[in-house]
C-alpha cells in the first residue's frame, strides 16, 4: 500500500485519507462524550425530576386552565402552549451544570488535556442535554393519544376501534406532528443558549439564571406583540420564540421557523466555543 511520508495511507488517487479519518474521530469523540453527559443525566436524579415534574405541569396546567372536557374541542394548542412555556423554565435546569459544574469542581482542566477540540466538547454536550429534553417532550404523547380517543364519536357500527379512530378522528395528526417538532426544536434552540451561559460562569445558579432571561424574553414578546410599537412590530415577531412555535404548532411547516431555531442554537454553541477557547488561552 502506498503511503505518505508521515505514514498515513493514500487512496487510488494518490490523495490522503486523513480528513475522513479525522471526521470519524471527530463524530466518535462527540458522541463519546455525549453518552458521558446523558450517562450523568440518569446516573443522578435529575433526569427522573424534571422529566417528571414537566410531564406533570404540561398536564395540569392543560386540565385546568384549558379544560379540555369542558370546552369539548379537540384540539392540541393548549397542551402545545403550556408545553413550550415550561420548556423555557425547565430547559435551563438541564443545562446549567454542563460547564459550570466541571467549572467548580475543576474537571474541566482534566477535560481540556484530552484529545478533543472545544467544538466537540460543547456539541458533545450539548447532543446530550437535547436527548434529555427529548425524552421530555416524547413523554407527554400520552396527551394527544388520549385527545384523539376521547375525539372519536359513539357509533353502534360494527368497526374496530382502531379503524374509527384513524378514519373518524377529529384530531388533526399533521399539525400534532409539526406541533412536536415544534417542541423539539424548540427545546434544542434554549439548550444551545444555556450551553453558552454555562460556559461562561462556574456558578450553576447564574447559568439557571441567566439562560432562564434570555430565552424567556423573546417567548414573552411574542405572547404581547400588540402592545409592541408598530414599528417595531416586525423585529419583534421575527425574534420571538413564541411567534415560531406558535407558527408549527397550528401545522405550518415553514423553512423560516426552521432556519431561526437553527441560528438561535448556533448562537449559544459559538459562544460556548468562544468562552472555552477564551479560557485555555488565558
Amino acid at each position: 500500500m502506498l503511503r505518505r511520508a508521515d505514514g498515513r495511507p493514500l487512496d487510488a488517487d494518490g490523495r490522503g485519507a486523513a480528513p475522513t479519518t479525522l471526521a470519524a474521530g471527530t463524530v466518535g469523540n462527540v458522541l463519546a462524550i455525549a453518552r458521558r453527559e446523558l450517562g450523568a443525566y440518569f446516573d443522578s436524579s435529575l433526569a427522573y425530576v424534571i422529566v417528571p415534574i414537566y410531564v406533570v405541569l404540561v398536564g395540569g396546567f392543560a386540565l385546568w386552565f384549558d379544560d379540555l372536557f369542558a370546552t369539548g374541542v379537540v384540539s392540541m394548542r393548549g397542551v402545545f402552549f403550556w408545553s413550550a412555556l415550561f420548556l423555557v423554565v425547565l430547559v435551563p435546569a438541564v443545562t446549567m451544570r454542563l460547564f459550570a459544574e466541571e467549572y467548580r469542581t475543576g474537571s474541566i482542566e482534566l477535560l481540556a488535556t484530552l484529545p478533543v477540540r472545544e467544538e466537540e466538547l460543547v456539541l458533545g454536550k450539548y447532543l446530550a442535554a437535547v436527548g434529555l429534553i427529548s425524552v421530555g417532550v416524547l413523554s407527554t404523547l400520552a396527551y394527544p393519544v388520549t385527545i384523539a380517543i376521547l375525539g372519536v364519536p359513539a357509533s353502534d357500527a360494527d368497526v374496530p376501534f382502531l379503524v374509527r379512530l384513524v378514519n373518524e378522528g377529529t384530531l388533526d395528526l399533521g399539525a400534532v406532528a409539526c406541533g412536536y417538532l415544534g417542541l423539539l426544536l424548540l427545546g434544542a434552540a434554549i439548550a444551545g443558549v444555556g450551553t453558552g451561559v454555562s460556559a461562561l460562569t462556574q456558578s450553576q445558579i447564574v447559568a439557571f439564571l441567566g439562560a432562564l432571561v434570555v430565552s424567556l424574553f423573546p417567548f414573552v414578546v411574542g405572547m404581547f406583540l400588540d402592545r409592541v410599537p408598530l414599528a417595531l412590530q416586525p423585529l419583534a415577531q421575527f425574534m420571538s420564540l413564541e411567534h415560531h412555535f406558535d407558527n408549527l404548532a397550528r401545522g405550518v411547516l415553514d423553512t423560516r421557523d426552521l432556519v431561526f431555531y437553527a441560528s438561535f442554537a448556533a448562537i449559544g454553541l459559538h459562544t460556548a466555543v468562544y468562552a472555552l477557547e477564551r479560557r485555555r488561552w488565558a
